[in-house]
């Protein structure tokens, strides 16, 4: 039979302070993820506003073939404008 250790304070100190650690670790790894996607977000967002400039520069000279028109619609519902 296991010996119970639930009565033995520094035990206990020490479970708390593992599970404080792990809480702490968990917590910086979400950050961590939680970053990752914002910047990939952000990135996203540039590439596409990048090409919606690039198209209207295109529109602007009258070089765009007419797909380009739906792309620039369907990019501009991606970036809100």
């Amino acid at each position: 039979m296991p010996k119970k250790l639930g009565n033995n304070h520094k035990y206990n100190e020490k479970l708390a302070k593992i599970r404080k650690a792990n809480v702490e670790r968990h917590a910086g790894y979400e950050n961590a993820l939680m970053l990752r996607a914002n910047i990939q977000r952000a990135q996203r967002n540039a590439t596409y506003d990048m090409e919606l400039q690039r198209l209207r520069a295109a529109t602007v000279q009258g070089h765009i073939a007419p797909h380009a028109h739906k792309r620039v619609a369907d990019l501009k519902n991606m970036l809100g404008k």
